[in-house]
Order: structure tokens, then C-alpha cells, then sequence
């Protein structure tokens, strides 16, 4: 009987499976305890289980409070996420790639350094943003009351709009720098930009839209 009850709330559930498997087996042991103090009072197997269950209460009511759980946790770890990537990536633009790369690039043309600045104080800005999104869906979010719905999905915003519009800066800073030993050259290039820009960038985008849809499944505003 706690099996099935586990089986449905965790059917209701989704997140980060760590972090699900956790409060799962958590509600799974208070419920088994539970159930062995009704035992140990006379009730038979059965009927101490359906006492432990109604107990702790049914899944649509119960299911909500997990469920804002896993929003926090969904929104912590992209957050972070976020963070560890734009470190990676600058330690990869200014110490893998000049070691990698063919040649010299030459100068820059006067439209690829003002690019290449943008994209320096984007990051920095996307830093700075993705400490902030950590905090706010963390502990100091709920202790300052600003943890919640809302704060979740701006997170998960925040995280796709700086994948997609990093992406796009750093693809047209490609095409403007100058093309000997531009990170363009599909003989060593396109490998180390799928490597440290496309695919970190989809993995947090992706990580940002589930910021959204865990969100969604306890609060069905938009």
C-alpha cells in the first residue's frame, strides 16, 4: 500500500531526479515508520499503512509542496549551472584557444572589438545575474520572501535568453574577426565552438525551460 501511494506521488512529480529519488524515499521511510508505530499499537499490517497514508495525506495535496521543492532545486541548479559555464568558457577563450588555434588572427577590424567588448561585459553581466538566481531560488530567496513562481521562471528566463543571445553574439563575432585562425576554421574551429559554445549553451537553454515547465505543473498561470 505505501509502495502504490510512493508510485503515484512520484507519477505527480518532476524535477531533478536526485533530488526526486530523495524526498521520495524521505516520504517513503516516515510513512514505513509510521506505519511500524501503528503496528506496534495493535493495528494489523494493513490497517496501520491506510493510518500512515492518511496520515501524511493524499497525493493532490501533498504532491504541491514536493513540487515546490523540485522548482527550488530545478532553479538553483540552472542557476549555477549558468555560472559554471560562462567560467568555462572564458577560461577556454583566453587560455585553451590561443594555444589551439592555427595562427595569429591579426587585428581586429573596428566592428569585431566592439563585438568582442559586448560580448566581455555580457558575460561579466551573465555572471553576476546567475549568483543573483542562485540566492533567489536558494535559502536567501525564502528568507527574504522572494522565492517562489515567480522568481523560478525569471530564472529559467533569464538562463534561455542569455544562452540564445551569447550564442548569437558569439557566432557573429566569428564572422566579423578576421578569418585566419578565426575560431570559424572548420579544420579546428567548429569543433572547440560546438565543444565550449553550442553545446553548453543548448544544455542551459534546455536547463531554463525546465525552470518553466516544473514550474508549471504547480502553478498553471503563465
Amino acid at each position: 500500500m505505501i509502495d502504490t501511494y510512493i508510485e503515484e506521488l512520484s507519477r505527480s512529480l518532476r524535477g531533478p531526479r536526485r533530488v526526486k529519488a530523495d524526498l521520495l524515499a524521505e516520504a517513503r521511510d516516515a510513512l514505513v515508520d509510521t506505519a511500524h508505530a501503528y503496528e506496534r499499537d495493535g493495528l494489523i499490517p494493513s490497517a496501520a499503512q491506510a493510518q500512515a497514508i492518511a496520515e501524511f495525506g493524499p497525493v493532490d495535496k501533498v504532491g504541491p509542496d514536493y513540487q515546490t521543492e523540485l522548482a527550488f532545486s530545478q532553479g538553483r541548479r540552472t542557476a549555477l549551472f549558468l555560472f559554471f559555464v560562462m567560467i568555462a568558457q572564458a577560461a577556454a577563450w583566453n587560455t585553451v584557444w590561443p594555444m589551439v588555434r592555427p595562427g595569429p588572427v591579426g587585428n581586429p577590424t573596428p566592428a569585431a572589438a566592439i563585438l568582442s567588448e559586448t560580448v566581455g561585459w555580457f558575460g561579466a553581466a551573465a555572471l553576476v545575474g546567475s549568483l543573483v538566481a542562485t540566492v533567489a531560488c536558494g535559502i536567501g530567496g525564502r528568507r527574504l520572501g522572494c522565492a517562489g513562481p515567480q522568481v523560478i521562471r525569471a530564472t529559467g528566463a533569464f538562463a534561455l535568453a542569455v544562452a540564445g543571445t551569447l550564442t548569437v553574439l558569439c557566432v557573429i563575432l566569428g564572422f566579423v574577426a578576421p578569418r585566419a585562425g578565426s575560431i570559424l576554421d572548420l579544420s579546428i574551429g567548429l569543433p572547440w565552438s560546438l565543444a565550449f559554445l553550442l553545446l553548453p549553451m543548448a544544455s542551459v537553454a534546455h536547463s531554463g525551460y525546465r525552470c518553466r515547465l516544473v514550474v508549471s505543473l504547480r502553478d498553471p498561470s503563465p
